[in-house]
């Protein structure tokens, strides 16, 4: 996107401060490969890659020969950043190098570049291993990754993670947001876009949606209500 493009979407002000939904938030940080704005008031925060108005590049040589040194915080804001580098013809590359040498934050942080820039059966066969070795309260890109590749195992892979997910007492722990519940939630989501039918969860929805935590009960209806007229 060019300055102007990326001014019209974020504002004037940009890249010193953006504007979303009418709230303006300052520059807090500003890494190699993103910028991240905040709102004090309205506890907001948004993360901008840079790759977005070509402030940072990379190439697959350069990443390959520069990622065995780079830090945790450097890798993790190179692959929730570099979605942006999608037309490059070598991005693929670079998704194959870090889950080849990358772990699981590396690979959570590109899971939906992998589903969707790399071919359907490599994609798949990437990502499986990724979501079993990860705990389940932090799978759901990997879930949502799977979910994206369309492939022929991909909703008997998240039915069998849907059972495991359930299968947890800690998944009605009150807590400030469940995340276990999010990806349950989400999971479901998941199966019926890939044509599961959503009576198949009809009971599960109906007691997430009254999950003692008020962030997952919104999440379920915010996710699911277009499939459960009664959640509306």
């Amino acid at each position: 996107m060019n300055m102007d493009e990326l001014k019209k979407l974020f504002g004037e002000d940009y890249p010193a401060a953006v504007v979303d939904n009418g709230v303006r938030m300052s520059l807090t940080w500003e890494g190699r490969f993103s910028r991240s704005y905040r709102s004090d008031e309205s506890k907001m925060v948004v993360e901008v890659s840079r790759f977005m108005d070509g402030s940072a590049s990379m190439t697959a040589g350069e990443l390959r020969k520069e990622w065995p040194a780079w830090t945790r915080s450097q890798r993790l804001d190179f692959c929730q950043s570099c979605s942006w580098l999608h037309l490059q013809p070598d991005f693929p590359d670079m998704l194959r190098l870090i889950m080849e040498q990358g772990g699981p934050d590396d690979w959570s942080g590109i899971a939906l570049s992998v589903a969707g820039d790399l071919p359907r059966d490599e994609a798949f066969a990437l990502l499986l291993p990724a979501l079993h070795a990860v705990p389940l309260a932090g799978a759901c890109n990997f879930a949502q990754g799977i979910a994206l590749t369309k492939h022929p195992e991909a909703r008997e892979t998240l039915r069998r993670h849907l059972d495991d997910l359930w299968s947890q007492t800690r998944l009605w722990d009150d807590d400030e947001f469940n995340w276990l519940a999010y990806n349950a939630t989400t999971c479901i989501e998941h199966l019926i876009e890939l044509g599961a039918p959503p009576t198949d969860f009809e009971e599960q929805v109906r007691r997430l949606s009254q999950h003692k935590c008020s962030g997952n009960r919104d999440s379920c209806r915010n996710f699911l209500s277009e499939y459960y007229l009664w959640m509306k």
